[in-house]
């Protein structure tokens, strides 16, 4: 009992670093419309599975089980990935030129992950199901599903983080470019 005292004491003197906070960033100021001229949508609706509630970041190990969810340790998204998206969707609604009115926007998670392909390679891999709903959130219109699969610059959880912000980028572009499309 003495021994495990010793051991405990002296773990409580080691620093814990606390872990590093992840989110998509600052929008480009500068970035040219998420979509072309036409109708944004008069609102928004964005959600994810219950498996995306949290903040942890996520990967998959293909070359594994890639059916495997892990999360790193010392790593999180800042918000559940959900309300990520929902606040870089308004962000790049807020650009696009058009008048709003063209009903809502109901957008579904379906993958927000980094993937190893190997232990050195990996990527930023967001799935996307789209509705576009009669004003008021009636009848839909018509859906798709929008996909952005890209390399991450290093294999850990910052370069999971922006290469699923850029592949988060590469989506909602699509996604309101095709809302706003007649």
């Amino acid at each position: 009992m003495g021994v495990l005292a010793v051991v405990l004491s002296a773990c409580a003197g080691v620093p814990v670093s606390p872990p590093a906070v992840y989110d998509f960033g600052l929008a480009p100021a500068d970035a040219a419309p998420a979509s072309p001229p036409g109708n944004a949508p008069a609102s928004l609706q964005v959600s994810a599975p219950a498996w995306l509630d949290g903040t942890a970041m996520l990967y998959r190990l293909a070359y594994g089980d890639g059916a495997r969810l892990s999360s790193y340790r010392d790593s999180r998204w800042a918000a559940a990935p959900g309300a990520l998206l929902r606040e870089r969707l308004k962000q790049q609604v807020a650009r696009a030129p058009g008048t709003p009115g063209a009903g809502v926007l109901r957008v579904e998670v379906e993958e927000f992950c980094q993937v190893f392909d190997t232990p050195e390679r990996s990527r930023g891999v967001v799935r996307l199901r789209a509705a576009l709903l009669e004003p008021g959130g009636g009848r839909m219109l018509r859906q798709a599903v929008f996909a952005a699969d890209l390399p991450a610059a290093t294999a850990d959880a910052a370069g999971g983080a922006h290469a699923l912000t850029q592949a988060s980028d590469q989506v909602l572009a699509r996604t309101l470019a095709w809302a706003a499309a007649p």
